[in-house]
């Protein structure tokens, strides 16, 4: 299993919804689809789902490092996920914390409607 690794959340999020498709089509009894054709889109999909599941272990490894040894013991594999390169396009679109303005604190509310008026009394 070397070559193609699920890099982030929207790669793995577009492997979801191909294999969704690929179900789809493997499905569909009426699909004109060759054996090869088959047997090709069928390695294609068990191909992706094997990398979606080691990346998902992997991101759980990241939450909870002693899932490591865990799947070690029952020969789980997994994707080591890299904290740094996952990260970074989110701290590209935050501001650092000094620029950010606080929160708006909310006004208080006067009642207007005068039937409640009297709930007040």
């Amino acid at each position: 299993m070397s070559g193609k690794v699920i890099q982030n959340d929207e790669q793995y999020e577009k492997a979801r919804v191909a294999i969704l498709d690929m179900a789809a089509k493997l499905d569909d009894p009426l699909a004109e689809m060759s054996d090869a054709e088959r047997t090709r889109l069928m390695a294609i999909y068990d191909r992706t789902t094997d990398l979606m599941q080691r990346y998902r272990r992997g991101k759980l490894v990241q939450l909870d490092p002693h899932l490591r040894d865990i799947y070690r013991q029952i020969g789980y594999k997994w994707q080591e996920i890299d904290s740094e390169t996952e990260r970074q396009p989110e701290d590209d679109q935050q501001e650092p914390a000094e620029k950010q303005s606080p929160p708006p604190e909310p006004e208080e509310k006067t009642p207007s409607n005068p039937l409640s008026d009297w709930l007040e009394d």
